[in-house]
């Protein structure tokens, strides 16, 4: 699905640092001269909703891996699995190599750092003619294109579905629960649950807050959860 000649491309993201945002909506002009900012926001939810939307649906949406209470795979991976109109593009501050293989599996077309202008620039320009990015670090994940992705995701969901008939549901949320998380991951989820906030935690363990935050994300990819609470809560029912 490429761009026709004179369309403007729609271009969208979700990052809870704001002035991520306004940063890549005050750069994006020189990165890819095509673009027309559509909408920036800083919660997960909001973002799917919006992508969802045929009026405010983006053709390129930037997906920032830490957000708050959700992960930008899981981001990813509700909105490819309802269509293939979107273009998701993968945006880390942190080394690309932590989420590179999750994301392709959620359906994004690629992943790139923040800080690596010359790279988020083909990254752009690339992701939004309908094609796949790859950096050079990751070069043994597969990403695929939107329609690929979301074709195969469908395909496996139809196939767990048939697999597992009526019994699906508490057979999903068992696998949820023996999914096997680090020593860290765990750890985070359960110091969580005390009521412990990152900063709390990463003060105990003597490192950064974001580094907490990391584990955390991991450990909600890991068991499949919608957010960091519902983890929290299949962990303790473990």
């Amino acid at each position: 699905m490429g761009i026709e000649k004179g369309t403007p491309v729609l271009v969208a993201a979700v990052d809870n640092d704001r002035m991520a945002l306004l940063a890549l909506k005050g750069i994006l002009p020189q990165l890819l001269p095509s673009a027309q900012w559509l909408w920036g926001v800083g919660n997960a939810d909001e973002a799917v909703a919006k992508a969802l939307n045929p009026e405010t649906r983006p053709r390129l949406l930037l997906v920032d891996m830490s957000l708050d209470e959700a992960t930008g795979v899981s981001v990813c991976r509700k909105i490819r699995m309802r269509t293939d109109r979107v273009m998701l593009l993968g945006i880390t501050a942190f080394s690309v190599d932590t989420y590179a293989e999750r994301l392709a599996a959620a359906g994004a077309q690629g992943i790139v750092s923040k800080a690596d202008i010359p790279q988020l620039a083909k990254a752009l320009r690339t992701v939004a003619a309908g094609g796949t990015f790859v950096p050079n670090s990751v070069a043994s994940v597969t990403f695929r294109t939107a329609a690929d992705a979301h074709r195969l995701l469908l395909d496996n969901g139809t196939t767990a579905s048939i697999g597992n008939g009526t019994a699906n549901a508490g057979a999903e949320d068992a696998g949820h629960r023996a999914a096997k998380l680090g020593a860290k991951e765990s750890e985070t989820l359960h110091l969580l649950s005390r009521g412990l906030t990152y900063d709390q935690i990463a003060a105990q363990w003597g490192v950064a807050a974001s580094t907490v935050r990391t584990h955390a994300h991991r450990a909600v990819d890991k068991l499949g959860a919608h957010s960091l609470a519902h983890a929290i809560a299949l962990w303790l029912s473990r």
